[in-house]
Parts: structure tokens; sequence; C-alpha cells
């Protein structure tokens, strides 16, 4: 919570522009911090070691100090004398108490144990959340990539055709060319500015989409995005998957519970103390009452003593108890199993991904090449007034879903690249600092 606090009282103190540009590591940074699900697992892992602090407190001494006052009306016992009588008295008693547990089957110390495990797990599972966030920032990062890219191809399309258009039209005022191509071009001009709106539409959907990813403030200006080279180089080795290590917290968690459980078949022994006095005063009588110093060390009593208690039969909820925790341990153990084979077909899956789109992109590349040099020469025959504006057109489309294509495929490449080795063990952002 305290680099969120430094973050933003440096974007208040700041103007924004300083902040407008960001890399990859910079937005998975921010949404770590700052989105909304980061920040209520955080709240999760706090109440997790709330919780085991409460499971501590039963191990510890018990001390209370009490305090009671009364008065008597009509008949009753003179505490001067111990007889009865007619006298109101009023009374007040004191006490300090002090109670320690000695043995309870190790029931407190497992419930401890289980408590602490669970601090972890939900460490695990706030790292989890938090990958699972990051891979969605990953994703809408780059698909703002994408977006730009096209806005950009569409821009310098809508350029030439402007261009083409204008040569078009001296053309026809030399007569070299019909009113019929002027409109074929004009059309052309026409469908370009449609498809680059929809397109500046699409990409400010992109944004929108990346900033409530992050948890930054919604709206849909632009983020300078700087896109890193060897992306894959930001992950760093980790010893064990957080699923695996959530997964394998929460068998340990349940054994704890199970352990607790069968503690509830021993005795269960504790130690009590304490110190406790009484002060009485006749109202309306002449008998001298002594001061309250006197009285407190005449009354003074004192205690000790140790109680034990042996479970004979307790509606058989114990029984019960321990089938419910060996049914979740078993149930955690098949958890284990489960996360295990998942994440082994994701990672298969990833690879998959990964070594497909390194080929399709190199045959999406190849393909670029080969529509640009078709499209050069239809554009030549065009000027020469061998091909007609739909021609033109039909290679400019071709060109353009094949250069879309090979952007989608470069995308992929790299999403499955770190989703691939985030499968193996890679950490998306470092670890380090998660929460404060």
């Amino acid at each position: 919570m305290k680099k969120r606090n430094i973050l933003i009282s440096l974007m208040l103190l700041f103007p924004a522009s300083l902040f407008s540009q960001m890399t990859l590591r910079d937005c998975l940074i921010f949404a770590r911090d700052n989105a909304h699900a980061n920040l209520i697992n955080n709240m999760e892992v706090r109440k997790a070691e709330i919780d085991a602090k409460l499971a501590g407190s039963p191990l510890m001494p018990y001390v209370g100090f009490s305090a009671s006052g009364n008065m008597s009306f009509g008949r009753n016992i003179d505490p001067e004398t111990n007889t009865y009588d007619n006298r109101q008295t009023v009374s007040t008693g004191f006490g300090l108490q002090m109670s320690m547990p000695l043995f309870d089957g190790l029931v407190n110390f497992n419930n401890l144990k289980a408590a602490q495990t669970a601090r972890l797990r939900m460490q695990k599972n706030a790292i989890v959340e938090q990958d699972r966030i990051s891979i969605e920032v990953i994703s809408a990062f780059y698909e703002v990539s994408y977006c730009k890219a096209m806005v950009r191809q569409m821009e310098e399309q809508l350029k030439r055709d402007c261009k083409d258009l204008d040569g078009v039209m001296r053309q026809e005022e030399l007569g070299t060319k019909s009113g019929a191509d002027v409109a074929e071009i004009k059309a052309l001009v026409a469908n370009d500015e449609y498809e680059l709106l929809n397109r500046e539409n699409l990409l400010r959907k992109a944004y929108l989409t990346l900033r409530s990813k992050m948890g930054m403030e919604l709206s849909s200006e632009p983020i300078e995005l700087i896109e890193e080279e060897g992306i894959e180089e930001i992950m760093t080795a980790d010893a064990s998957h957080p699923k695996i290590a959530e997964a394998e917290l929460l068998i340990k968690e349940m054994r704890y519970k199970l352990r607790a459980a069968k503690g509830q078949y021993f005795p269960t022994l504790s130690f009590t103390g304490g110190i406790s006095t009484s002060y009485y005063k006749m109202v309306g009588s002449d008998y001298y009452t002594p001061n309250f110093r006197k009285q407190w060390h005449d009354n003074m009593g004192e205690y000790i003593g140790v109680a034990v208690s042996i479970p004979l039969f307790d509606g058989l909820s114990t029984v019960n108890s321990v089938k419910y925790a060996n049914i979740n341990l078993k149930e955690s153990e098949l958890k284990l199993e489960q996360t295990k084979y998942e994440l082994e077909r994701e990672t298969i899956e990833a690879e998959l991904s990964y070594n497909s789109a390194c080929r399709e992109f190199g045959a999406a590349r190849r393909r670029v090449e080969a529509e640009e040099v078709a499209y050069r020469g239809v554009r030549r025959k065009f000027e020469l007034g061998m091909s007609s504006a739909v021609d033109l057109y039909t290679s400019a489309a071709k060109l353009s879903a094949a250069i879309a294509n090979m952007e989608g495929k470069r995308i992929q490449r790299i999403i499955s690249l770190i989703t691939l080795n985030y499968c193996k063990g890679g950490q998306l952002i470092d670890r380090n600092g998660y929460r404060d």
C-alpha cells in the first residue's frame, strides 16, 4: 500500500505526461498495485494473518478482573455476625482470575498450525489471482498494439488512395482517365475513411479495456505504450508454480485440521488461580465499619486449582468431525492431482500454440511479401491504364488482410511464449514487494 500511496502522490505532483509512456512491465506493476481484484486479495491475505493470530489466542493464559456490588433489603444475613437481621447492607466484591491450558490433545496447537498454513495458502492464492489479472493485462496490452498497427496501416492506405485520387483527377482533366475511374477511386477513399473510423473506435475500446484491467482511471484516452524487445526475458524462474504451491498448502492445512479433530478424543487439563476480596457496610447503623484498605486485607482470599475434563459422549460430534476432516484431506489431495493435470495440459497447449504461431508467423510474413509484390504490379498496371480501380482495390484488400494476419500471428506468438514460460514456473512480474 505504501508504493501505491507514493505513486498517487507523484501523479498529483507531476504532470500526467510523465506517466504516459508505459512498457508492458510498467502496466503489470501498475495492475499489481491498483487492480481492484488484487487489492481485495490483499485484504484477504491480511484477514488470514489476523485469523492466524486469533488461532494462537487459546494457547495463551487468560487473566481477568471482576467486580460486583449489591445492596441487601429486608431479612438477610449480617456479614459481621453471620446471623439473619433486618438491616440494610451494601457490599462489593473484587476478583482477579487467571486460567492457563496445560493439555487439550494438541487441538489448539494444530488449529494454530492450520491457520498459519492457511495464511501462506492465501498468499499463494493472491499470487494466482494476480497472475490471472496479469495475463488479462498482457492480452489487453497487445490488443492495443494490434489496433494501433491496424490504424497506422489504414492511415497509410487512405493517404495512398488520396494520392491516387489526385492523380486520377489530373489524368481526367488531361483526358487519359474517365469519370468512372474517378468515381471508383472516390469510393475507395470513402471506404478507407469508414474503415479508419471503425479501427480508431476499436483502438479507443482497447485503451478502455486496458485501463480497466489495470485499475486505472476509466477513459478512452491513449496511453503511449512501448513494446519491448525480447519480452520473454522479463520472466524469471520460480521454485514452483503458485497453483501447485497453493494446492500443496491446502493438503498441509487439512492435515493439521484432521489432527485437531482427532485431538478432541483426549482429556483436557487446565490450571486456574486467582485472588478475591469483599467489602461491606451497614446502612443506618452505629456499627463501626473498617476502612476499605483494612477490609481488602482482612477479606482477601486466594485459590488455585487444576481441572480435568474427560470426554465420554458428545453425541458423536467428535467422530463426525474426524470423518469430515478426513474427507476434506482426501478432497485436497484430489485437487492437487487435478491442478497438476490441468497445468500439464495448459503447458502442452501453450507449447503447441507457440510452435504453431512461430510457423504461422513465418508463413504470414512470406504471404505479405508475395502480396506486396502483387500489389506493386497491379498498381503499376493501374498507373499505365492496364488495370481498373477494382483490381487495385482487390489487391490492396488482400495486402491489408495479409498484414493484419501477420500482425495477429506476431502477437499470438508473443502471448503464447509468455504463457508457456508461466506454465513452466516463470514469474510474470517479480514477487518482491507484492504487498507492503
